[in-house]
């Protein structure tokens, strides 16, 4: 299915009626022949899935999806999955790597555009990109008589798979894994399958499925990239080998006739140990944190409760105990897993994870351990949860305007109490109370809520906001991205300023000239050094934007700067194009979401967030630092 017929199912699934092929021609820009075609690819698809689904012709009516019942949901879902694969460009972008990294040479233009049935002139423009692309990455793309990428044994290995996982795990297996797994035999397959099952027993915990799933992956490159001759010949820790890995280290030689070097085996082992577990609540009780885990757990309960005046619950200790040291394993292995949450945490919660960060930057046993970006990411949403708990984020005062029956100013007020502990009613009032209170000149409103919640609009000089009647998730949003910009009545207005930003090549360099503009402007006095472990640890990618708020020490003066990144050499690589910098006084600690909240809709207003999917935005986020 490519990307016109995956636009054809969503116009169909929207589609409430009869259409005809010409209409859909027209809105898609082909001719009625390329619809019926793609008619015959989708009914294919579905047959292919098991649905029972079809689209229906009907003469003189036109097109319409016949949905049996109960399929519509695993439809959209399927649909959803496959968006990154409808891509054509990356599709074939994969395909070139997969050849030009895993597959015999040599390579050459020609060849590959023998093997993608593409022309020449296609290949050598994606050769282009991929030189800039892999630039950043520590490699290089050699072009003359053959093609060859260039660069240490793991930074290919580690550059491949993060090109993999970049997409729905569905529509990798789909269209790419075919071509990888081309070269390795269905019963090799198998015995790596079982070597991983032995793995898991010999360190007694079984991997998340979706590890497994990576973890298999990578032992496919692993063979053959050793195949093609390319074997790791370093590794730290590749001398101290566990009996098991050497007992593994056999098999594998055994079995594929190869030779597998002592750091190869010392890798598998980090990753082993790097890898995602799958812990149920019986594992969580065995399991017996270290000592240095226990002491970082107790330095974070007692910061955060000279901070909030509350201990941490029992049952937080041993999970952030866990995350800590699995964190820690990484950090020594040099290892990054991907954590799908972090966006939600350092951004959509923004204001709940600059203030644990303000706490927690300050301990010193996670400054020493420098966990990467995403396990830090895993302790905060751990400890978002105290938060609320504790009651350290500003509660708003809810005025409930209600001109209608008793049970929906009951039902108004019980969903938005129960859907955020953001909001408290404090009182449900009628239309004609609030009209009368806003026309007096010294209205008690201020001095009794935050803001008032209709369901109609009013027209008083009040914060307000407007709901549906059935007060759904969708309207808490709502209320929570709206009301935070007022404050005591007031619209907040923070300075902010835009500006551009000359960039290195490195996010190091990036970092610095960030540093030297915010010192410059007086908004911060902090060495350079730890401002970059902030940003390092802190910030997130939105799309092509670098988010990062910091509230606490080292800020002289609260300010948003949002940067256009100077281009240059790098901007052929889809790295990050814009910057957009919070920094907030230790005196905002208070009440944090109306400034984040600002600063969210400043960044969605003026910074690069398009969440479309273009031909140049295949990675854009930085690498970890070595």
């Amino acid at each position: 299915m490519n990307s016109r017929q995956g636009a054809l199912l969503r116009a169909l699934l929207e589609a409430s009626d009869y259409r005809t092929s010409a209409d859909y021609a027209r809105r898609f820009g082909c001719s009625d022949r390329t619809i019926r075609t793609d008619v015959k690819a989708l009914n294919s698809f579905f047959e292919h899935e098991g649905l029972a689904t079809r689209v229906g012709r009907q003469r003189g009516a036109g097109l319409r999806l016949a949905l049996a019942p109960g399929e519509e949901n695993r439809l959209v879902r399927l649909l959803e999955e496959s968006e990154t694969e409808m891509h054509p460009r990356y599709e074939r972008l994969c395909q070139e790597m997969i050849a030009l990294t895993c597959y015999p040479g040599p390579h050459t233009a020609d060849s590959l555009a023998r093997r993608m049935f593409r022309n020449k002139q296609q290949i050598q423009s994606d050769l282009r990109w991929w030189q800039g692309i892999l630039k950043v990455s520590g490699l290089t793309l050699s072009v003359g008589r053959q093609i060859t990428v260039e660069g240490p044994e793991w930074t290919v290995r580690g550059f491949v798979m993060s090109m993999l996982f970049s997409f729905s795990s569905a529509a990798v297996r789909r269209r790419i894994l075919p071509s990888l797994f081309g070269s390795i035999e269905p019963y090799d397959r198998q015995f790596l399958e079982r070597c991983i099952a032995e793995m898991q027993r010999d360190l007694g915990f079984e991997f998340s499925s979706n590890a497994q799933w990576q973890f298999g992956v990578y032992l496919c490159i692993m063979v053959t990239r050793l195949r093609l001759g390319h074997g790791l010949m370093t590794w730290r820790g590749a001398d101290g080998s566990t009996p098991f890995f050497a007992y593994l280290k056999k098999r594998l030689e055994r079995h594929f006739s190869l030779t597998v070097s002592d750091a190869e085996m010392g890798l598998l082992s980090d990753m082993a140990h790097c890898c995602t577990w799958q812990w149920s609540l019986a594992a969580m009780s065995a399991y017996e944190p270290s000592e240095r885990a226990r002491a970082f757990t107790d330095d974070v309960e007692e910061a955060l409760k000279k901070a909030f005046g509350a201990p941490l619950p029992e049952d937080v200790r041993k999970p952030l105990a866990i995350l800590f040291e699995s964190g820690l394993a990484r950090r020594t292995c040099g290892l990054v897993a991907a954590n799908p949450n972090e966006e939600s945490v350092k951004y959509e919660a923004m204001d709940g994870a600059c203030l644990l960060s303000s706490v927690l930057c300050e301990v010193p046993s996670l400054v020493e351990a420098d966990l990467f970006s995403p396990d830090y990411a895993r302790i905060v949403l751990v400890l978002l949860d105290y938060l609320d708990q504790v009651g350290a984020l500003r509660c708003y005062r809810v005025g409930l305007v209600v001109n209608c029956g008793i049970d929906l100013a009951l039902w108004g007020a019980h969903r938005i109490e129960k859907l955020t502990s953001r909001l408290e009613v404090t009182d449900v009032l009628t239309e004609n109370e609030v009209l009368a209170a806003a026309s007096r000149p010294n209205s008690t409103l201020l001095e009794r809520f935050d803001f008032l919640v209709s369901f109609e609009p009013m027209d008083v000089d009040f914060p307000c906001v407007t709901i549906s009647p059935g007060v759904s998730r969708a309207d808490i949003d709502h209320i929570i991205a709206s009301v935070p910009l007022w404050r005591r009545g007031q619209e907040v207005h923070t300075a902010w300023e835009r500006g551009v930003l000359p960039a290195g090549p490195s996010p190091e360099s990036m970092f610095a000239s960030l540093h030297a503009r915010l010192t410059a402007d007086g908004l911060i006095d902090m060495s350079l050094e730890r401002f970059e472990w902030l940003v390092w640890t802190l910030s997130v990618v939105k799309d092509r934007t670098l988010v990062f708020a910091w509230c606490g020490s080292g800020v002289c003066k609260t300010g948003i700067r949002i940067f256009r990144l100077e281009e240059g050499d790098q901007a052929e690589c889809g790295q990050c194009t814009m910057a957009a910098v919070l920094v907030g006084a230790p005196a905002e600690r208070g009440d944090l979401t109306p400034l984040t909240q600002g600063f969210k809709r400043l960044v969605e207003d003026y910074a690069d967030t398009s969440d479309l999917v273009s031909d140049d935005g295949f990675f854009v986020c930085f690498p970890e630092p070595e």
